[in-house]
């Protein structure tokens, strides 16, 4: 087992992000939330970066640094995703939010390497696409197309 100083572990969370932290750990953010005690649309917007993490209260920071294992120090010193332009997609797909984007790529990796947890993918995804919405981050013509398109058979709707 490698044991590290507290300087050396802050160097090393410094760098990453807190996507990394939570992939590292093998979480998703629906177990993260489950695990924190954190409502999922909470976690949703500080992974997306809508809400900075030192805009949280004591006690939100207190739950995600308990659930991650960090101390209140290492965990203000992670980085959220930023937004990048996404990859040649359809007009409907243009400048989603990063969340979003992340979903839908887990769910299509989740579907390629046939996951057993595709169900929680399948949640995440259809979750995000909702918060999405109900956020008025992306229209609802964009958040209909996304669950046709992804999640939602035609012959299902």
């Amino acid at each position: 087992m490698t044991f590290y100083r507290d300087t050396d572990i802050m160097k090393l969370v410094m760098d990453m992000t807190l996507q990394q932290v939570m992939k590292e750990k093998n979480l998703t953010r629906y177990q993260l939330s489950k695990t924190s005690g954190i409502p999922w649309a909470t976690l949703s917007d500080i992974c997306s970066g809508r809400t900075k993490l030192e805009r949280c209260s004591g006690n939100t920071l207190m739950k995600l640094s308990g659930a991650l294992g960090l101390s209140l120090e290492q965990l203000l010193a992670l980085k959220v995703e930023e937004k990048r332009p996404p990859a040649e997609t359809d007009a409907q797909e243009a400048g989603l939010p990063a969340d979003l984007q992340k979903a839908i790529r887990e769910y299509l990796e989740g579907e390629r390497t046939h996951s057993k947890h595709l169900d929680c993918l399948w949640d995440e995804l259809y979750g995000s696409i909702n918060a999405n919405q109900w956020g008025g981050e992306i229209s609802p013509a964009q958040a209909d197309y996304l669950r046709s398109k992804y999640l939602f058979d035609d012959e299902e709707e």
